[in-house]
């Protein structure tokens, strides 16, 4: 039996930032540049990747290959995020740790679903019998259930964030933002 992680980021071209406990966002992670015509005072590209475990099995000349597991990360990407220059020092504060909260509520989807993640030892069918075309086939298998999980990821967040900046007014509601700060910092823990 053979294991082998497929790696390939369904996002190749943007170095990402992915999120952990130790690791805040800074302003300088933000490398896009503001577009004046946006009256937003930042915004935070979020997004999800994900990177299967595959077991290999070939027994005689048939192969097998099974998804022995899903790593699912939330990632931010700063090619694609931006801040204002015109804020001040105390609103400055305020609204980095406000996008740091779209970043932590990505997070928080990564493992609510991984509680419930059914892409463990998942059978890809290959018919194929040459061995590298059949790894091929199961790398192309492995990315289109990808791409289905990183879609689901991404339209849950979007719904969730939808709820962050209204209950927050994107951060203006210091009582709902506090709130969620604290949901928030016990994923630190």
């Amino acid at each position: 039996m053979q294991i082998f992680v497929y790696n390939a980021s369904t996002n190749l071209e943007l170095p990402v930032i992915t999120w952990n406990k130790t690791r805040i966002l800074k302003w300088n992670d933000f490398k896009k540049k503001h577009d004046p015509k946006n009256n937003a005072s930042a915004s935070a590209a979020i997004g999800f990747e994900s990177k299967p475990i595959i077991d290999h099995i070939k027994t005689r000349n048939k192969f097998k290959f099974k998804i022995k597991d899903m790593h699912l990360y939330a990632v931010f990407i700063p090619d694609l995020s931006w801040v204002t220059k015109s804020i001040s020092r105390k609103n400055s504060i305020l609204l980095l740790k406000h996008e740091q909260g779209h970043f932590d509520l990505a997070e928080e989807i990564i493992r609510k679903s991984n509680k419930t993640n059914r892409f463990r030892n998942l059978s890809l069918i290959i018919d194929e019998k040459n061995e590298d075309k059949a790894i091929k086939c199961a790398v192309l298998q492995a990315t289109k259930i990808r791409k289905k999980i990183e879609d689901k990821l991404q339209k849950e967040f979007e719904r969730q964030e939808t709820k962050y900046e209204d209950k927050t007014n994107h951060g203006l509601v210091t009582k709902y933002q506090e709130k969620y700060n604290e949901r928030f910092e016990k994923l630190r823990e």
